[in-house]
């Protein structure tokens, strides 16, 4: 070899060599503006070593890893062992998730990962399921071991189980035999995605008890309606938005208003059969309201605002006249009918209620 050929290797090295130096310096420097901005070091707080080994704690009626965390301090921490993941600052809390597990209403399966995956990780393997178009609520939720709670996954996070979920029925529609074995299709594939364990569900029976659900459903999906007669000329639907208004309801599509629940009013819907019209209908709907809420009261007191802004009468399906007389008896009809709901398991005006009398 040449002095030139020599003299050519050691300029090479030298460059390269150069170029590592600065990569490393230009990292180290990234790292550190990182953490000044996240108030913190690079990476999350370390296991802390004498909970290793420790039993799994049960979270939410299922088993989910939680290992006791060093809190920051100015000590040296020490080093992560071989396949645990990056340490990493503490991140901000993630969104806790407001769906709680339901066995009546739901089918939940359970996924359990041999080793903490990042939240990244379980972002992206959901998106068939959280992504994909569903005749029913559907939901995926991380168990946040260091909160003690289900939550919305952080990419920030690292998780060792999951949970999948979609309802089984409701007013509207019942899941079939088909629709329920493609959602836990979808779910085996998010397992192979995160190597975690899934047991299969029992399709058949979910599907039986769905339409179990389904009967149960109608069963007390029962509205009750006053009807406000013009005594005079039809109303045209400006008229009626405008009187809506005045008495707090709020417009939704097609010809019907609705009182805000966000105040504490009762499910009430305001609706005009057509653009121009002698009569509209104010209906409640039984089992989404409280069985104590005083719904019944509040139909009737709106219905009377109404009249008077609209110059009508409040009559029956027959059109016979109805007054504030009536409502002791129409509660005393509510009173055994929440009651057997109740009885079913369902409280009505309640969380599960809301979920079925959507």
């Amino acid at each position: 070899m040449s002095e030139l050929q020599i003299a050519l290797l050691l300029i090479a090295g030298a460059v390269l060599a150069g170029l590592y130096l600065a990569g490393k310096w230009q990292e180290r420097r990234l790292l550190r503006r990182l953490g000044e901005e996240l108030g913190g070091g690079v990476g999350d707080a370390l296991l802390d070593e004498a909970d290793q080994g420790r039993p799994l704690a049960a979270g939410y009626g299922r088993t989910a890893a939680a290992q006791r965390r060093i809190e920051p301090g100015l000590q040296a921490q020490p080093a992560a062992e071989p396949g645990e993941p990056p340490a990493q600052t503490t991140p901000a809390p993630a969104r806790r998730s407001e769906w709680i597990e339901d066995p009546m209403l739901d089918c939940v399966l359970e996924l359990r990962c041999a080793r903490p995956v990042d939240g990244v990780t379980f972002i992206d393997a959901a998106v068939p399921l959280t992504a994909s178009q569903w005749p029913m609520p559907v939901w995926f939720v991380v168990w946040d071991a260091r909160a003690q709670q289900w939550v919305h996954p952080d990419r920030f996070g690292y998780y060792t189980g999951a949970l999948a979920a979609i309802q089984l029925a409701n007013r509207g529609h019942v899941l079939d035999e088909e629709q329920i074995g493609r959602f836990a299709s979808c779910v085996r594939q998010i397992a192979g995605v995160l190597d975690a364990d899934c047991d299969p569900p029992d399709v058949t029976r979910l599907a039986t008890g769905a339409l179990d659900l389904d009967r149960l459903c109608a069963r007390f999906d029962v509205r009750i309606g006053l009807t406000l007669e013009s005594a005079s000329a039809p109303w045209s639907e400006g008229r009626v938005a405008a009187a809506a208004a005045q008495i707090g309801l709020q417009p939704l599509a097609d010809l019907r208003w609705a009182l805000s629940r966000e105040a504490g009013g009762a499910p009430l819907v305001l609706t005009m059969p057509g653009p121009v019209s002698d009569r509209v209908v104010l209906e409640l709907d039984v089992p989404a309201a409280g069985s104590d809420s005083g719904a019944v009261q509040q139909m009737f007191g709106l219905a009377n605002q109404l009249g008077v802004r609209l110059n009508a009468r409040i009559v029956d399906d027959n059109g016979r006249p109805i007054d504030s007389h009536s409502v002791a008896a129409i509660e005393a009809q509510l009173d055994k009918l929440y009651g057997e709901m109740r009885g079913a398991g369902i409280d009505p005006g309640g969380e599960r209620a809301r979920r079925l009398y959507v």
